[in-house]
């Protein structure tokens, strides 16, 4: 009801909402609303060859009066140049009268495209921060994951960047600039991160299932054995939580070890341990 828009406006103006897409018919919203960052305006638009003059990407401080002409008005910079090879086709495909479907999967397999160039040089470079697998011994903790540096990703743009499998020209490090400050990139980088640690883990489990710890424990004090077996313990069982991909034979053999380096420790120590 009117009420009810009316109280949907009032909230709106003080906070825009995101994803929320709202359909008015009504030229009093054009003012209201002119603080959203994105405006479609719909006109009589005719299927013709002159459609790409009748609809346009404008800037939002153009939408101001009643008779504003049918265009996208957005708040937002564009980065990338447009693709003009893309528009001509999906234009031909509306002429054509080609299948909504087949027009879809165009606009798709182009997103698709476009992001695949975005995300590798980003996948190619967080994979270098990935320590070697030679720096993974049994008897240290595994080696740190280094930090995302921003300007070190930069400097590889010149030689590893988007333009390796996209034509598409534009201010690519803005774009990157941008997503590095938007929480897209927090939740990216964090999911990476995290496969990342699995990964380091799971290495140092298997350097550890093929180290032979009964010629490791010979010389070795009761503490330092006993400490051993606890830590090998909560390695295992963080593997099982976590599922880490590790063999489950390797998994086993480990178990194997650390029952026979607990049976070789005095009965009192074995008694404790088994506590645990």
């Amino acid at each position: 009801g009117c009420g009810e828009t009316w109280l949907y406006i009032d909230s709106c103006v003080v906070l825009i909402r995101p994803n929320v897409v709202l359909g008015v018919t009504n030229p009093f919203f054009i003012k209201t609303f002119q603080h959203w960052p994105h405006i479609l305006r719909i006109g009589d638009v005719k299927m013709s060859g002159d459609l790409p003059k009748q609809i346009k990407v404008k800037k939002l401080t153009k939408l101001r009066t009643l008779d504003t002409k049918p265009g996208i008005y957005t708040s937002y910079k564009t980065f990338l140049h447009k693709d003009k090879a893309l528009i001509k086709r999906l234009l031909k495909g509306i002429q054509r009268k080609r299948p909504e479907e087949a027009q879809n999967a165009i606009l798709r397999r182009h997103v698709l495209e476009l992001t695949q160039s975005f995300i590798i040089p980003l996948e190619r470079y967080v994979a270098s921060l990935m320590p070697l697998q030679r720096t993974i011994t049994a008897w240290k903790n595994p080696p740190q994951i280094r930090p995302f540096n921003q300007e070190e990703f930069m400097k590889t743009l010149d030689y590893a960047g988007p333009q390796l499998t996209s034509v598409l020209k534009g201010d690519w490090v803005g774009l990157y600039r941008r997503f590095f400050k938007s929480p897209n990139f927090d939740g990216w980088f964090r999911l990476r991160h995290q496969e990342m640690a699995r990964k380091l883990q799971t290495l140092h489990l298997e350097v550890l299932c093929e180290t032979d710890l009964l010629l490791w424990v010979r010389d070795k004090s009761e503490v330092e054995i006993v400490d051993l077996v606890l830590k090998l313990r909560e390695k295992l069982e963080t593997a099982r939580i976590q599922h880490l991909p590790v063999n489950q034979q390797l998994l086993h053999k480990l178990e194997s070890y650390i029952n026979t380096v607990i049976s070789s420790l005095p009965e009192d120590l074995q008694a404790v341990l088994q506590q645990y």
